[in-house]
């Protein structure tokens, strides 16, 4: 009993201790919940809209629709590119390596989209790509992927490139006004030829189940410490009022019976 009068509020504040970093740990448990059901979201969106069938781009845009049922769907868009204002996006690596974005304005029957036609590789002796080559300017079919402005970076670029898809950066860079909601990644199917088409998004969710989980743990682990740290210290003062006094044998599990079992035989 004495010990306790002696010690109570240090393992009170050590318990106050382990429950403020139980509730940090619960609170980072349910940001990576939360991030990985927003995780979930996004892939359900690609994986509902990535290869739906295209569709004429004024059948969505005439209508009232949320963005998962417009984010990464094919519209098909008829025009011409613009292309005095082709321009390149800057750090874009795709599979590993280095490489621009070519967009350019185009003039469609339902207004001005910029199209990001795909990607090409860092020159070799410039930062900038070796080859820019150019599409068709006459009246074409095209089927883009539908996607939204970038975040602006507010980070200066070389003449004729950007930092970013930031609609509103672009159409004044590119003095063109085009729809500052949407863009369009073009879909060709190209593997070889330049500029190649973008890769899918991935699909992975990532570790965030995982880390929620793990500080879950932690929280319940800071506990069981505490609760083996008060025992322990139990047992030190029963032995030092009372020097006879033993630790309880600790109790053996079956494997260890088992390899004592064996040992004797040999």
């Amino acid at each position: 009993m004495s010990y306790f009068k002696k010690s109570y509020k240090r393992w009170l504040a050590w318990l106050l201790l382990a429950s403020v970093f139980a509730v940090a740990c619960g609170f980072l448990s349910d940001w990576q919940f939360h991030r990985r059901a927003d995780r979930v979201a996004q892939i359900s969106i690609v994986e509902n809209n990535y290869n739906a069938p295209p569709v004429l781009a004024q059948k969505l845009f005439g209508a009232t629709l949320p963005v998962s049922k417009m984010l990464w769907r094919p519209v098909v868009l008829y025009g011409r590119y613009l292309n005095d204002k082709v321009m390149l996006v800057r750090n874009r690596p795709q599979n590993g390596q280095p490489g621009f974005e070519q967009v350019i304005p185009f003039d469609s029957t339902i207004g001005t989209f910029l199209v990001d036609r795909g990607w090409l590789p860092t020159g070799n002796l410039q930062d900038s790509p070796d080859k820019n080559p150019l599409p068709s300017q006459n009246a074409q079919k095209i089927t883009v992927r539908l996607m939204q402005s970038e975040t602006s970076l507010n980070r200066q670029a070389p003449k004729g490139q950007l930092a970013e898809i930031n609609l509103a950066n672009v159409s004044l860079a590119a003095q063109v006004p085009i729809n500052l909601n949407w863009y369009g990644q073009l879909v060709t199917n190209n593997t070889t030829k330049l500029p190649l088409q973008l890769s899918m998004p991935s699909t992975d969710e990532g570790n965030h189940l995982s880390y929620a989980i793990q500080w879950i743990l932690f929280a319940l682990m800071a506990f069981a410490f505490l609760v083996w740290a008060v025992r322990k210290e139990i047992e030190f003062a029963k032995i030092q009022a009372d020097p006879s006094h033993k630790i309880p044998a600790k109790r053996k599990t079956r494997a260890v019976l088992d390899a004592q079992a064996e040992d004797s035989v040999d």
